[in-house]
């Protein structure tokens, strides 16, 4: 009960309080230390143990592999970057070019999901060999997926969809050189997207949007439409299929029927 209130509230709030906790309680326990030891623990290495100290924590608290990244290597780099005395400037960009990469994560609390080859080659077996037939990627990342599947159907139409700025930008910056000409991506929120014109809907997002965007598609899409997720149950409702991949994580894609 307590981890799910904790995942209701915003991530990057529960990370600040994880980090600002962790060292109130170091700075009490290097007090300590000092006594013991003689000499004070060098502040690097303080914040070293205290990166471990919050990835553990994150890590426990369910949270996504990239805040267990963000909350291991902040302390010590933050150090690093007041040592080496950076300019004031380069701090506000460095945060600007996070929060547009990770834009999702923070606002949405959808971490950024990269679809591997094997899931991807399965989701390639599975899909309706129908001719023209329009596939979307929700969160699309850096576009692999879809420019994959793009390369192997090159009769069918494949959109991704992608709201984080930087994200999009890669993939749109990379079907310009090596993608097909049925691949497009997008910039905008599928929230606000028409979903009607797609066939097969695709999307490795996180246990937070399932619900809320499963009955969107169900609103919209035609009969007989695709609505597949990576890994992540739709609440209280039994997939038609399960394809299994033999990767390290064990994926399954789930598949529903409208």
């Amino acid at each position: 009960m307590l981890v799910k209130k904790i995942h209701s509230a915003p991530p990057i709030l529960i990370m600040i309080l994880v980090q600002g906790g962790i060292f109130f309680l170091l700075s009490a326990l290097e007090q300590q230390a000092r006594h013991l030891i003689g000499f004070p623990v060098p502040f690097f290495w303080l914040m070293v143990g205290q990166g471990c100290i919050a990835a553990g924590l994150t890590y426990i608290l369910g949270f996504s592999y990239w805040w267990v990244l963000i909350q291991l290597f902040s302390p010590p780099l933050l150090v690093l970057a007041l040592a080496f005395s950076f300019p004031v400037w380069l701090y506000p960009v460095i945060l600007g070019l996070l929060l547009m990469t990770f834009w999702n994560v923070a606002i949405n609390r959808v971490p950024l999901y990269l679809t591997n080859t094997l899931t991807a080659d399965k989701l390639a077996d599975f899909l309706p060999k129908k001719e023209g037939l329009k596939v979307a990627d929700l969160g699309s990342g850096l576009g692999g997926t879809m420019r994959y599947l793009g390369q192997s159907r090159p009769k069918q139409y494949f959109a991704g969809i992608e709201s984080a700025p930087v994200p999009f930008l890669i993939s749109w910056l990379l079907n310009k050189g090596i993608g097909s000409r049925n691949v497009q991506f997008i910039y905008a929120s599928f929230w606000k997207l028409d979903l009607s014109e797609f066939d097969v809907l695709y999307c490795f997002l996180s246990p937070v949007p399932m619900p809320d965007l499963f009955v969107k598609a169900k609103a919209e899409m035609k009969p007989g439409s695709l609505f597949i997720s990576n890994s992540f149950d739709v609440p209280g409702l039994k997939p038609d299929r399960v394809i299994k991949v033999k990767d390290g994580r064990q994926t399954r894609l789930l598949v529903w029927k409208i």
